[in-house]
This record gives C-alpha cells, sequence and structure tokens, in this order.
C-alpha cells in the first residue's frame, strides 16, 4: 500500500506513507511530448447547472467541414468524397445533458456519435457501462461524467459536452461535485488539506484494498519501453461502444486527453496507470491509442507535456528515500491545462534531496487524436477503459470528445497525433 499526504496550504510537502514501490528496470523517460502548444483557450463557465460552454456547432479543429453543408453521408454526390476528412455532418447532440446520465449512450452524444443504426442505417448499435473488459457489471457511480468542460482552460471540441472516464470521480478534484474541498477528517489526511486526484475525498469511491478489482484485455496492462508495470488492474471503467460505420467510412478518429497523478513521482514505475482504446474490427484489433514509441497512454507517453518543468521524475520508483540523481522533466505543455482540474494542486517532490521542487500533483497529455481505418458499413467496437494499476490510489482520468468518420484515403493502421489548436 502507498499514500501520499499533502500538508495544508497551496503548497505544502509530500511525505510517502507505506511505499510499496519496484526500481524502474531502465533509465526512466523525461516525460517530455514532442509539442509545445499551449490551448490558449478562455475558460468555460463554472459549475455543471449552466450547461457549460458551447464552440457553436464545430469548433473548426480539423477544418473541414460544416454542419448543414453537405447532402449526407450515403450520397454519391458528397463533396467530402471526394478528398480526405470527416463525412458525417449530423449537428451536436449533446446540449443538455445529465452529468451523472448513467445511459451509457448519453456518453456516445458527448462524443459526437448522434446518428443510430435503427434510425440512420449506421452508427450506434448500443453502449454499455462496465467495470472490466468483457464484465456487464456496471462500475462505481461516478467513474463516468458528460462536462461542460474540464477545470479553468479545457473547453469540447465540438458541442457542448465531453465525455470523462477516470479511476476516481470523472469530475473536477476528484469529488462527487467537481469541487475543491476543505473537510477532510480521514487520519490518512491532513485535516484542511486540498482535495485532488492524489488525496481525494475520504469518502472517495475507489480507495480500497481488495485487489484486482478489474480486468484489462488481452495483452494489458503493458509496460512502457523500459519501465516495469504491474499486472493488476483496480478501479476501473469501460464504456464499450457498438458502432455500424457508414457504407463510404475508410476510418474514424476521436480526441482524447489523459490525465494522471502519477506523475512526476510515479512515472515509469509499476503503478502506472493507462487510457486504452480497444477496437475489434475487421481492420484492426488491439489497442488504437499510443504514442510514436508505440507505448500505452500512460505518464511514460511522449505526449505527457502538461506539466512542472525541472520537477525530479520517478523518485518513487526508488528503493528508498535519498535516492540518486532522477531525470528533470521538461513539460513544453505547460501547466495551465491543469488549472481547476485537482491535477494541478502543488506539492514538493519525494526524492528527499536538493533536486526536490514545487510541481503540480499530476500532468496530462493535452489533447490528441487518433485516427484508425475501418471498412464501410462494418459493424465493430470500441472499448475506451482506464485504470489504477497495482493499487487502487492516485488516480487518472481521461477525457473523450470529436468522434468523426472519415471518408477518402486514410491510414492502414492505427496512429495517434497533436491536434491543430
Amino acid at each position: 500500500m502507498r499514500r501520499l499526504l499533502v500538508c495544508s496550504g497551496a503548497v505544502g510537502s509530500l511525505a510517502l506513507v507505506g511505499v510499496m514501490a519496484a526500481a524502474c528496470s531502465g533509465t526512466p523517460k523525461a516525460g517530455a511530448g514532442f509539442e509545445s502548444e499551449d490551448g490558449g483557450t478562455p475558460p468555460p463557465g463554472q459549475g455543471y447547472d449552466s450547461g457549460g460552454p458551447s464552440n457553436g456547432t464545430d469548433t473548426g479543429t480539423t477544418g473541414m467541414f460544416t454542419p448543414g453543408s453537405d447532402s449526407g453521408v450515403t450520397g454519391s454526390s458528397d463533396a467530402d468524397l471526394q478528398g480526405d476528412g470527416p463525412i458525417d455532418t449530423t449537428p451536436p447532440c449533446d446540449m443538455g445533458l445529465a452529468v451523472d446520465d448513467a445511459n451509457a449512450a448519453s456518453f456516445a452524444k458527448a462524443l459526437g456519435i448522434c446518428t443510430t443504426v435503427s434510425g440512420a442505417g449506421y452508427g450506434l448499435v448500443s453502449a454499455t457501462y462496465s467495470n472490466a473488459y468483457g464484465s456487464t457489471t456496471a462500475p462505481h457511480a461516478g467513474q463516468w461524467g458528460l462536462l461542460p468542460g474540464f477545470g479553468s482552460v479545457i473547453i469540447p471540441r465540438e458541442g457542448s459536452s465531453i465525455g470523462v472516464l477516470s479511476s476516481g470521480y470523472a469530475r473536477q478534484y476528484d469529488d462527487a461535485q467537481g469541487t475543491l474541498l476543505n473537510t477532510m477528517n480521514d487520519p490518512f489526511y491532513n485535516v484542511g488539506a486540498d482535495s485532488d486526484f492524489v488525496n481525494s475525498s475520504p469518502d472517495g469511491p475507489l480507495d480500497g484494498m481488495n485487489y484486482p478489482t478489474g480486468t484489462a484485455p488481452p495483452g494489458f496492462p503493458q509496460a512502457a519501453q523500459g519501465c516495469q508495470q504491474d499486472n493488476l488492474v483496480n478501479d476501473m471503467i469501460d464504456v464499450k461502444l457498438v458502432l455500424k460505420a457508414p457504407p463510404n467510412a475508410t476510418g474514424f478518429q476521436f480526441d482524447f486527453d489523459f490525465y494522471s497523478s502519477e506523475w512526476p513521482n510515479f512515472v515509469c514505475s509499476n503503478y502506472n496507470d493507462a487510457f486504452v482504446a480497444y477496437v475489434t474490427s475487421n481492420e484492426t484489433t488491439g489497442n488504437v491509442s499510443f504514442d510514436s514509441n508505440k507505448d500505452p497512454i500512460a505518464v511514460n507517453a511522449a505526449f505527457f507535456d502538461r506539466c512542472t518543468s525541472g520537477a525530479p521524475l520517478g523518485c518513487g520508483n526508488s528503493q528508498g528515500m535519498g535516492a540518486p540523481t532522477e531525470p528533470v522533466s521538461t513539460c513544453g505543455g505547460g501547466t495551465s491545462e491543469l488549472s481547476g482540474t485537482g491535477f494541478g494542486d502543488m506539492a514538493t517532490t519525494i526524492c528527499g534531496t536538493s533536486q526536490d521542487v514545487s510541481a503540480t500533483l499530476g500532468g496530462a497529455t493535452g489533447w490528441l487524436t487518433t485516427s484508425a481505418p475501418i471498412k464501410g458499413g462494418e459493424q465493430f467496437t470500441i472499448d475506451f477503459m482506464i485504470w489504477d494499476a497495482g493499487d487502487g490510489l492516485l488516480d487518472s482520468s481521461v477525457l473523450l470528445d470529436h468522434f468523426v468518420w472519415i471518408g477518402g484515403t486514410t491510414t492502414t493502421t492505427p496512429v495517434t497525433t497533436r491536434p491543430p489548436q
């Protein structure tokens, strides 16, 4: 068991209690991505009852279509089919969704999947939440959320809602209400400490100690190159979408943004949580979201660069405190996108050496786009999953949005890239 404590106040010192950590089998990665784009977007309205921000009918992040400008996906004269790009021009359908809507079909709407097979001949066939891959048991309430934004900066990539999955609460600050708490009376925590994804509230849903509590798909959990990985999967949520592609589709794409409080102290540790988008189709069977090294999306991914520069990485991997010099983060994406999320709270790193600095209690990848091939007209499944690895502490979350069908010539293998800002 491991537990991290944050002293009261905006900046405190971290202490490690009962650490069960293993040394990394190789040199930990610096945790810095290739890009340094800043989101630069205005903050959304605060609170879930306001309906949140709206980007209109489309944010134009792909810059390739406007709803209503195309006659539909099945017409042979569609202009979009003369080249690559989105072919489904259905207007957004995610206005007014309840934050805690238990119908997984609403999660699909938040992603931008607005058609159904029964109504349009393509789109959503079915949607279910579960607590493990291949399971029919529901996850803990609160592990999914349909939010109008995330924190002070992140807003939807299209429409009015973002689908969020978490190994804790799928809300800001790892809290059922999505608010900052100051009333924690658990003996493991300092009274008055801020609620965040390291120090989740004492009544948090998923800090139990009876493991494992989930089942990953074949081949997972998967270690990043040079790192160890615990094979226990806990506090898992899986939203399984069964979809039918339009007859003229050659692929699909979606945007995601992964956050984890395993950064910076447990980079390249056996506790690294992960986000997996597992597709089962005629074209692809396996995870479609990974970095250029084919590493899964976790704190070790090359894209993980929304964080504090100059922080020592992986101090929690050491056999004891006062570890040798650790790699230091570069974090080209900065910390602005962590504001108001609970992943941006500050504390001192835990090396126990002069390397220690004040750093965010987490980081993120920023928005990324995964594209994958599909056969026109085929039925397939996508399991969007997130889990805690090794234990149930230090939660992680993933935001999902802007699912579109692609026509024309598309990638023959899955690829994840940084989208235009």
